[in-house]
């Protein structure tokens, strides 16, 4: 990579930061960004990790360390940084979860525990089974008659609480420490938070470790850092806090929608306090329409935020963008009036999978009517939890794209990221020389031939079975475990792949054995994707339609008014043109049919204030 004098560094792909953004990714000191919807977070943290290698602010070997939420976020940042970096950024920018994070940690220092804290090396994660038998061994008996899922909170809960090391004879430590070691025919299972607090008591009682961490990691990026608990700033605290790495947190406060989750209230504040960031607020909004960044604005005063000044891009006339409040009589009828409307887009070009449907939960329960009549139009659309989670997987992104470049060779980009994987996988290093490499290239393309003539034969489940085990082999179950530690626990791995190929055995056979379309539907590409509200974060479509406005959607408002209205707000800032949100008087299949909006009033009458949304009520079923 040719180093740059950091007065003569440009962002990246002709991208134009605004003032304070670009003052962000100079900064050499630790830096807080407040940044709404639309104003190029991860942007910012892309083009900030670009001038930091291309610069040499950060030394080498030194590393930039990037923490998201989600799996796909961390993708997304490290596929940005590599695109402007080249390879060399595969090696000094690690972009992973919290969870991740932790894991990587505990698994790499594991020995550094004290005997009686650690578990062992196979441990499972999460394993709900596990977990259950071992409260259920130290005598605990539901006395409350919890339901699974409030079980589960819980035991979750309960284990999170205990304080290491270990010194008490409680229920929870006592399950610790059957956890940690296993019992009766039992490995030992941890869940992540007890994976992120033996890393924290690793990285508070071995100072070497600590110390080799902050001298690997010069700089750290937290995104989406409004939603990060007490536990996982903690954990921050103690591996960098008084070290000179510096850290540049993003984030938003009114979309904190994790707080059911145990996201910090005052992280902002806490922040500020320990770290003494310098503050940057970025006041763009490079997604949405002036009139949906209207809207977004007057949620500020619900979201007890400051009325700053939020300006548009350029690229919009003032009076873009379109809001719309459709009331219906029931399902059938909203299902009709949601069509319409988004046939009417399809027919102006814009594409199904650049238009979602939103659910504040259960998508299940609010979209079949709607998946029927889409589908009556010959429009796909399917609820994505199982395929987005899936599709961001590192295996599976690898197995897509060696049957695509199977299909057609003419793909130079995804045949990089393939022969890189590969090289890692495989133990391919540079002292091998020029030969090993020709030796994989030759191996690669000999197997994208038999596979290429394997998907021109017609194939029976049986058959696409036997293909996908086939191509696992050929890249290295042992190889990918050891690239990818997440994968070497437990079944994970071999539940990814039963998860997969029946997932894709279903597009496979919906596309009557076209596999070049069976890939593209099940990435999504020609279908319109429904989701919850928590899964849309850091995505953006061209017109989004929220299902459901309605008290039963939003059952717990009265309890935690601040997270929904955040959500509320999450979910109309996913949009660039145009907004939707229903209202339905009777949704048949419900246990309590009639809806009603009492509790959320305050949405409603926000949206029918005078020149905010249009509102229609839909009695009959529209002509289509």
């Amino acid at each position: 990579m040719k180093i740059i004098p950091p007065e003569k560094w440009l962002p990246c792909d002709g991208i134009v930061l605004e003032e304070k953004a670009e003052c962000a990714v100079r900064s050499n000191s630790h830096v807080l960004v407040i940044a709404g919807p639309g104003a190029g977070k991860t942007e910012l943290l892309a083009q900030k990790a670009a001038y930091l290698l291309q610069t040499n602010r950060c030394m080498d070997p030194q590393k930039i360390l990037a923490i998201s939420f989600k799996t796909d976020a961390a993708q997304n940042l490290k596929e940005r940084v590599e695109k402007r970096c080249g390879t060399e950024a595969k090696y000094r920018f690690v972009s992973m979860t919290f969870d991740a994070f932790a894991k990587n940690l505990l698994d790499h220092f594991l020995f550094a525990l004290p005997a009686e804290l650690r578990p062992q090396s196979d441990y499972l994660v999460n394993d709900d089974i596990v977990i259950d038998a071992a409260f259920t061994k130290v005598g605990y008996r539901n006395p409350a008659g919890l339901s699974p899922s409030r079980l589960k909170n819980f035991y979750d809960s309960a284990l999170a609480a205990v304080t290491l090391p270990i010194a008490t004879d409680g229920l929870a430590e006592n399950v610790w420490s059957l956890l940690l070691k296993g019992f009766d025919d039992c490995k030992s299972t941890l869940t992540f938070k007890m994976i992120t607090m033996l890393a924290k008591y690793m990285i508070e009682t071995n100072l070497p470790i600590k110390r080799a961490l902050q001298l690997t990691y010069s700089y750290i990026f937290l995104d989406e850092f409004q939603d990060t608990t007490g536990m996982q700033y903690a954990f921050v605290k103690q591996c960098f806090l008084g070290s000179d790495s510096k850290i540049t947190a993003v984030g938003d406060n009114k979309q904190r929608i994790m707080v059911w989750a145990g996201a910090l209230k005052g992280i902002f504040l806490a922040f500020n306090n320990e770290f003494k960031p310098e503050p940057v607020r970025l006041v763009m909004n490079h997604r949405s329409a002036p009139r949906l960044v209207a809207l977004q604005k007057e949620m500020y005063v619900s979201l007890k935020e400051k009325a700053t000044e939020v300006n548009t891009s350029s690229k919009w006339n003032p009076t873009d963008g379109d809001i719309a409040l459709v009331i219906a009589d029931n399902e059938t009828i909203e299902a009709q009036a949601i069509v319409e409307d988004i046939m009417c887009k399809i027919a102006e070009g814009i594409e199904p999978y650049d238009i979602c449907i939103l659910c504040k939960q259960l998508p299940p329960n609010y979209a079949p009517v709607i998946i029927s009549e889409l589908a009556n139009h010959e429009v796909r659309a399917r609820i994505e939890n199982e395929y987005q989670d899936l599709i961001k997987e590192p295996v599976v992104d690898l197995l897509l794209k060696v049957m695509l470049c199977s299909l057609n060779r003419k793909r130079p980009h995804d045949w990089e990221l393939i022969e890189d994987s590969l090289i890692d996988i495989w133990g391919i290093g540079t002292t091998q020389g020029d030969e090993a490499y020709d030796q994989m290239q030759d191996r690669l393309f000999a197997k994208a031939d038999e596979l290429k003539k394997q998907m021109t034969e017609t194939p029976d489940r049986a058959n696409w079975h036997n293909i996908l085990a086939d191509l696992m082999r050929f890249m290295d179950i042992s190889g990918i475990k050891a690239k990818f530690p997440a994968y070497r626990q437990g079944v994970y791995l071999e539940e990814l792949f039963t998860k997969f190929e029946n997932l894709f055995w279903t597009e496979l056979d919906t596309a009557s054995d076209n596999w070049q379309l069976a890939i593209e539907n099940f990435c999504g590409l020609h279908s319109i994707p429904i989701m919850t509200i928590h899964k849309s974060k850091g995505l953006e479509y061209s017109a989004v339609y929220f299902i459901g406005l309605e008290d039963s959607a939003f059952w717990n408002f009265r309890h935690q008014p601040e997270e929904d209205r955040c959500a509320f707000f999450v979910a109309l800032s996913r949009a660039k043109k145009s907004i939707t949100f229903t209202y339905c008087k009777r949704r048949t299949n419900f246990q309590a049919p009639f809806q009603r909006h009492n509790e959320i009033n305050e949405l409603f009458d926000l949206l029918q204030r005078p020149g905010m949304a249009e509102v229609k009520e839909v009695t009959e079923l529209p002509v289509v």
